[in-house]
């Protein structure tokens, strides 16, 4: 098939269409990306792709970049940036030649999908999506109920609308796309997202350093709601044998280092910052336990972070204060436990038995891997996307 990629995000920008790409490519199929300029998360395009580098090849995947305003700190260039690209890449889908079919992957924001749409109209090809954030309901956090949301609201049905297929990466969305979007069931999949397994064969038990170092990995935002965790670690914080690591960045980190201040966990809770790729699996080796969290007022909390997958791979007992779909796999897998999202003093309590008692948990990690080979590997994955394709094709 010739596949069309349509996302706002591609390389040096990290997310695992990065990997789909190329292993499509791998599979016998031609593959071009319709993509943005690369800014994400710092909001800055580098100098080389300001002027230059609109049309590149790699890993045999055909990267052609449109013109798109930088993501900034502030919502001013944010709003700037999302428009920005949905108005260049639907007007260059326009020029594209024939595909088979486009594959729109996306993420936020839901105006990511105007140029899948604006090439379907022209060539009258269907289009898959790959539904990772669902909306309007991620855009609410930010914007309220108001006038603006139910413009945002209304725009998001019709461009859902306008797809043949949605595959969704939570058995939740199914539910919440056909209330809130009107999507037919028949149209909708439920394909959850792969994760790479490179961590799975690794040594990465922790050195027994005399206390239970507990890590969240990942990014830092208001969706997370890593406040739990900060109060779930004030709770025990009178303890000498534990710490929590916070491995990442984001817009919540000044917030949640303010918060760990103010309940006197600074030195409990240590914030590292955002962290090679390549590094870490060191970090994990660090950790004997994995937290994570999410959001439990909405929607977007029932679904399943790919940190979960992730986390499966390093053999590391899992804690999370978590709804939906991510406590159904942790309590299914049996790779550690889990209480409602923002039981701050559940997830405490999750802790202090780890702490107390670390031999209650000695199978969690070979639990998750197994679970993760049969659920999450690439090939399963890559299987599953590919034949809908076929499917729709």
């Amino acid at each position: 098939m010739r596949i069309l990629i349509v996302c706002q995000y591609y390389w040096p920008e990290q997310f695992l269409i990065n990997e789909i790409a190329p292993e499509l490519v791998k599979r016998g199929h031609e593959v071009a990306v319709l993509t943005g300029l690369p800014n994400y998360p710092e909001g800055i395009v580098p100098e080389e792709y300001k002027h230059g580098k609109r049309d590149e090849v790699i890993d045999g995947v055909h990267v052609i970049r449109c013109n798109e305003h930088g993501r900034g700190k502030g919502k001013k260039d944010l709003v700037l940036n999302y428009l920005s690209y949905m108005r260049s890449a639907s007007k260059k889908a326009k020029q594209l030649d024939k595909f088979d079919l486009v594959l729109a992957y996306q993420l936020s924001p839901v105006t990511m999908l105007a140029p899948a749409v604006a090439y379907k109209k022209k060539n009258h090809v269907p289009i898959l999506v790959y539904c990772l954030d669902i909306w309007p309901e991620s855009a609410q956090a930010y914007l309220g109920t108001g006038k603006i949301y139910r413009l945002v609201a209304k725009y998001s049905k019709r461009l859902y609308q306008k797809c043949d297929e949605i595959a969704v990466t939570s058995e939740p969305f199914i539910n919440y796309m056909e209330k809130v979007n009107g999507i037919d069931c028949k149209n909708m999949v439920y394909i959850p997202q792969h994760c790479n397994g490179e961590m799975l064969d690794l040594d990465l038990n922790a050195d027994n350093n005399g206390i239970t170092d507990f890590m969240f990995a990942g990014n830092l935002g208001k969706g997370q709601k890593l406040e739990t965790i900060i109060k779930a670690a004030a709770r025990l914080k009178n303890r000498k044998d534990f710490v929590v690591h916070m491995v990442g960045d984001g817009s919540m980190r000044e917030s949640l280092e303010q918060l760990s201040k103010k309940l006197g966990v600074e030195n409990k809770v240590l914030f590292h910052g955002k962290q090679n790729r390549a590094d870490m699996a060191i970090w994990y080796k660090k950790a004997d336990a994995l937290l994570i969290t999410l959001r439990g007022n909405n929607f977007v909390g029932n679904t399943m972070p790919g940190k979960l997958q992730t986390y499966m791979t390093t053999g590391k007992p899992i804690f999370g204060a978590i709804n939906g779909a991510a406590q159904q796999v942790i309590t299914e897998s049996q790779c550690g436990a889990c209480v409602n999202a923002e039981d701050d003093e559940g997830l405490s309590r999750l802790m202090f038995d780890y702490i107390e008692h670390p031999d209650w948990y000695d199978a969690c990690g070979n639990n998750a891997k197994q679970f993760f080979k049969a659920h999450f590997t690439m090939d399963v994955f890559m299987d599953r996307l590919e034949a809908e394709m076929r499917e729709l094709v």
